[in-house]
């Protein structure tokens, strides 16, 4: 008999995480799995034609938001347990927070036979506020009594999950995220005189000293935090410059984006602080970078941009997360999240080693990654590895 597997996902669009899902989903399609997908009301118009002409089955559930909306989350649930009962999932695999609880219960209500869970950051996580952090982890707990196995992208995060009795160790599995490393490998092998071309490029001269960050522009990426530490540098660091990778997609990230955007104008920092827009190709940014600023207040698992800044051998900044110890040659200074006068001391002090760093502060190399080191990094977050090892916790559970 086919196996029918459905994956339940809060937003659809061209992110990492959906990136994920996606791989996924062909995989499984190549095993000969019948794959749906159940996304919610935000996702792109364009992502879901493209999948949907190369013959993937997408279910859009619109009461399923990416924020909370309390009136909206009994109608989210309802969808989903009605698309459960009506499709006859053999497997329902949750991604993200929302998706996660709603998809866990509602498939635990309509009798789903397997329930996967892939945890990607602690919804309870220490950046959280205690209020939301009590709300979430009972949530977690609930909806943890309705999972069978747990994917967790990093040993910190399922550590937390166990501690918090969310997760037993047993049903607890650790698979890395895959990426593409091959687009900042380049930019780690550039010459110091390629790096400094590059810069020039994005509109950087050679003095600037360029802090970079890569993320939606979202309130837990905590642009703001970043921008109050630029603030107070700058009138230091004349030269200073903070490019901001990313852009915002739901009308809720729009308005933050917005304010962002009044408060850089309200610095007069409009020519110091650039926002780029959503690109396919962050990596050619971090041939500009000097450090990597990071200021998220997401509970991320595992940062998938300190994996990029290792690649190119780019110094991070900022507050501290699960898993970055867990990534091979990072070069990572951080401090307890939105303690603002603690970042900026340490920013300050890698900013004038820059400056006293013969070459450094003008693009060049940040002196590089032993070879061993981008080796370990490739084999660590391997595309190729996760979908196999994904693999391996449907066919244990499956019994096939």
């Amino acid at each position: 008999m086919t196996t029918r597997i459905a994956h339940v996902v809060t937003t659809f669009y061209e992110t990492n995480v959906v990136g994920f899902v996606l791989a996924l989903a062909a995989d499984q399609r190549r095993h000969g799995c019948q794959v749906e997908l159940a996304v919610g009301r935000n996702a792109s118009p364009e992502l879901l034609a493209a999948k949907r002409s190369e013959g993937l089955v997408i279910h859009q559930v619109p009461a399923l938001r990416k924020y909370l909306r309390p009136c909206h989350e009994g109608q989210a649930l309802l969808a989903l347990y009605r698309l459960f009962r009506r499709r006859g999932y053999q497997v329902v695999h949750t991604h993200l927070a929302k998706a996660g609880v709603l998809g866990r219960l509602a498939a635990r209500l309509a009798q789903v036979p397997r329930v996967i869970h892939s945890v990607y950051g602690a919804t309870f996580g220490p950046s959280q506020f205690w209020g939301r952090r009590v709300l979430f982890r009972g949530l977690e707990r609930l909806a943890g009594r309705s999972t069978d196995a747990f994917i967790f992208v990093g040993r910190e995060l399922m550590e937390a999950y166990a501690r918090a009795g969310v997760c037993p160790r047993e049903k607890g599995r650790v698979i890395n995220v895959g990426k593409d490393l091959s687009p900042f490998l380049e930019v780690a092998a550039l010459s110091p005189a390629e790096r400094r071309r590059r810069r020039r490029e994005l509109g950087f001269r050679d003095q600037d000293i360029v802090l970079g960050n890569v993320s939606r522009i979202v309130p837990l990426k905590g642009h703001d935090y970043a921008l109050e530490v630029f603030a107070s540098l700058k009138s230091h660091f004349p030269t200073l410059k903070l490019a901001l990778v990313g852009d915002a997609k739901t009308p809720s990230e729009q308005a933050f984006k917005n304010r962002l955007l009044k408060s850089i104008r309200g610095r007069s920092l409009e020519k110091d602080i650039i926002i780029t827009g959503w690109t396919r190709e962050p990596a050619r940014y971090f041939a500009a970078f000097d450090l990597y600023l990071s200021t998220s207040l997401a509970p991320e698992g595992l940062p998938e941009t300190f994996v990029e800044a290792a690649a190119t051998g780019v110094p991070v900044v900022g507050f501290d997360c699960y898993g970055v110890r867990e990534i091979p040659g990072v070069k990572a200074t951080l401090v307890p999240s939105r303690n603002v006068p603690a970042l900026t001391a340490v920013l300050r002090r890698e900013i004038e080693g820059l400056i006293a760093a013969p070459g450094q502060g003008n693009g060049s190399p940040h002196g590089g990654q032993p070879p061993e080191i981008l080796r370990e990094l490739c084999r660590k977050f391997d595309k190729g590895k996760m979908v196999r090892q994904s693999w391996e916790v449907y066919h244990q559970l499956l019994g096939n």
